[in-house]
Formats: structure tokens, sequence, C-alpha cells
């Protein structure tokens, strides 16, 4: 979105939720999960909506869970999307044809979470954050989101560089619901337990979720398991066997490791990966005002914290460092200059705001969401079966 009351988008929809008094969460997952975790107590949460008939009828993190059509609409209730942004594009079809309207009647988690919490109680309240150590990948993947087989070498981080930004993010950054530390591949990185470690010791009450991740390729060390089960952290381990068979007996054994310390974590399975450019897409011919349409269509809920900025998409920023998209100019948010009284500027900009309206990967990208119906083979290697398009 582009920035039109810097310090204000957002009065509406925090009068629009006073004006309610309990509140349906439409999700029964992780993020529902996560949700329901930190705001019971603070709002009076009825139940779970959920499309999954396995799940209605059922009692789910301690909340029934029924269907939509369970439930009347009345002023005084509204609805929370606690599902990914990939889920949510035919949830909000689906409110919208019944009659439910968006930031009056329902709300997104990532806005709802950060609009309540700095409208509320001055917090600076983020959803997630995506940070990356290193780019360093064992995968050569044709969709890879970080854009790994077009960079010329791999993008290594020194400690003092992610000391300082975990440090610079937490002087302005009051709590986070998800820190997600990324990669490349997080287990090849000799300081993914000195990061884990820092962030759990220094700010770990501070974050409701601590995770990683893994292709499900590189068994851990005994080393670096006892060092990760000393911590809250939580591991997405990605099942890409069917793309690297080569790899295929490495999962089981990652697993094991997993359980012997006793460390959280859950196996990821997609059925399909979207590619952001297939044949590298071409919009530098469109106006401001579609760009800005097409940024707002998209508006993926990930941004990158890295040398002491935000990145307004963190796609946009992996691009960046791979080479193949100019560097940012008004999609960006240095940290440097935050100041107390920029607290809802802040929130703003973390929820999709910015000064051009949209960034310059845009110009390239079909966007993360529905919209783009580019569908690929989790994983497919370059060299196999799939090259990218430069």
């Amino acid at each position: 979105m582009k920035w039109k009351h810097p310090g204000h988008e957002f009065d509406h929809v925090y009068e629009n939720i006073c004006e309610k008094q309990r509140f349906y969460l439409f999700g029964a997952g992780d993020y529902g999960r996560q949700f329901a975790n930190i705001m019971k107590g603070e709002i009076e949460l009825i139940a779970f909506i959920d499309n999954n008939e396995k799940k209605q009828g059922k009692n789910i993190f301690g909340l029934p869970c029924i269907s939509l059509s369970q439930i009347e609409k009345a002023p005084d209730a509204g609805i929370i999307l606690t599902v990914s942004q990939m889920q949510r594009g035919s949830i909000i079809t689906q409110l919208e044809q019944a009659g439910w309207k968006k930031n009056i009647d329902f709300f997104i988690i990532e806005e709802f979470l950060s609009v309540y919490h700095v409208y509320k109680y001055g917090l600076v309240y983020f959803s997630s954050i995506s940070f990356l150590p290193s780019t360093a990948c064992n995968l050569r993947c044709a969709a890879c989101l970080n854009f790994n087989p077009y960079a010329k070498e791999f993008y290594v981080r020194s400690w003092e560089q992610i000391q300082r930004d975990i440090d610079t993010f937490f002087s302005c950054v009051d709590r986070i619901m998800l820190f997600h530390v990324s990669g490349g591949e997080p287990f090849l990185n000799k300081l993914l337990p000195d990061v884990i470690e820092y962030l759990d010791t220094h700010y770990g009450s501070r974050i409701d979720t601590l995770r990683t991740v893994t292709n499900g390729t590189v068994i851990p060390s005994d080393d670096l398991c006892a060092r990760l089960a000393n911590t809250k952290v939580e591991v997405t381990v990605d099942d890409y066997r069917d793309a690297v068979p080569e790899y295929r007996e490495n999962l089981p054994k990652i697993l094991l490791q997993f359980d012997k310390y006793h460390i959280s974590y859950a196996v990821n399975k997609a059925d399909e990966w979207i590619d952001l450019m297939p044949m590298k897409a071409d919009f530098r011919d469109k106006s401001e005002a579609w760009m800005q349409q097409h940024f707002d269509d998209c508006c993926q809920s990930w941004q990158e914290l890295r040398d002491g900025k935000l990145y307004s998409c963190n796609y946009d920023a992996y691009a960046t460092v791979a080479g193949i998209n100019p560097p940012q100019d008004e999609e960006v948010y240095d940290l440097a200059s935050f100041t107390p009284d920029k607290k809802k500027e802040l929130i703003e900009f973390r929820l999709g705001y910015n000064a051009k309206g949209y960034t310059n990967l845009c110009r390239h990208c079909l966007g993360f969401g529905p919209m783009n119906t580019h569908k690929v083979e989790p994983a497919a290697q370059v060299g196999k079966n799939a090259v990218p398009q430069v």
C-alpha cells in the first residue's frame, strides 16, 4: 500500500475492532494456535471456524471448532483470519459472499495483532520477521524463493552483523509472534546454534514462537542438537524426498536426532510450489497505479531484517542479494531512524505500507498469492527437471 497518512492508516480499523466484544478465529491450524495462546484473556474468543469437516465438532486448542454456516452475523462479534496468506484468498471471498466486510466485520491476523497492541498499549507487536544469517544451501531449487540459482555466490553474515541486527530489531520492537531464522539451509551454518541461543537467552521472553527450518537433507550433529534442545526453538522439516531422492535416507535420521534430544519439530510436505518469476515476468510498462494495485493484491506477509533495516517484501530483498534486482529505495525502513513517536508508522510499514506503494521486484514478479497460478514441483532442481529463466 502507498502511504497517504503515515501514523494514521489504521485509525478506523482500530475503531472497528473496539466495537467488537467477542471474536471467532477462522483457521484452526498453526496460526490459530499461536494467536489463541497470545490473546486468550485479552479478548473473548468464542470458537474456531474451519472449512475442514474433520476438525468441526472437536475441541481444538481449548476452543470448539465449527463451520461458518453455524454462526449468525452480529454487530458485537468479529472474525479474525488465522490462516496463512496462501489460504486466505478463498476464505476472504467466502466471508464477503456471506456478507462479512473486511476490517469492519473480519480482520487479518497480522493487522489485528499489530494494530490492537500499538493503539491500546503503545506496543510495537510484529506478527513475524524473516532473518537469514546465510543463504548457503546444498540444493539448487529452480523456483527457490531466495533466488539462489541466480546468485554468483552465497551471502554469509558475520556474527557481529547478526548480533547487531538482532539487538537493533528488539530496540524498536517490543514483542513478536514468530521470529523465523531461515536460509539457505540453516543447518549448514556453523553459527546457527549461536543465533538461536542468543535470541532465546536475550529476547526469548519477547518472542512467542522461535522457529528455524531445514530442507530435510542435512543430518544435525549431536552437539548442534544438544544446544538447540536447551532453547525453545521449533524446527520445520521440509520433505523434499521426491525431488532429491539421493537424500531420501537423511530425513528419518534427522527426525531420530530431534526425537533423541526432544527438539520440537513439524514435517512439512508441500504439494506444490509457487514460481514468483516464471520466464522473468515483465511489468516494466505498467503504470504506477497498476503497480500499486499489483502490490496490494499480493501484499505477502513476510519482511526481511538485514543491515539494520526492514525490507518491505522479503522476496524483493532476496532478489537484490542474489544480484537480479535493483537496490531498494522507498521500500525499506531504516530502524536507525525509529523514535518512540513513530510506533504506528513502523507498524504500518510492517503491514505493507511504503512511500512508493510497491517494490522494485514487483516489476518482474507474479506475486505470492492466489493471483499467481504458476505452480511447480516442490524443490525441482536446476540441471535435473528444471532450469531457471534469466
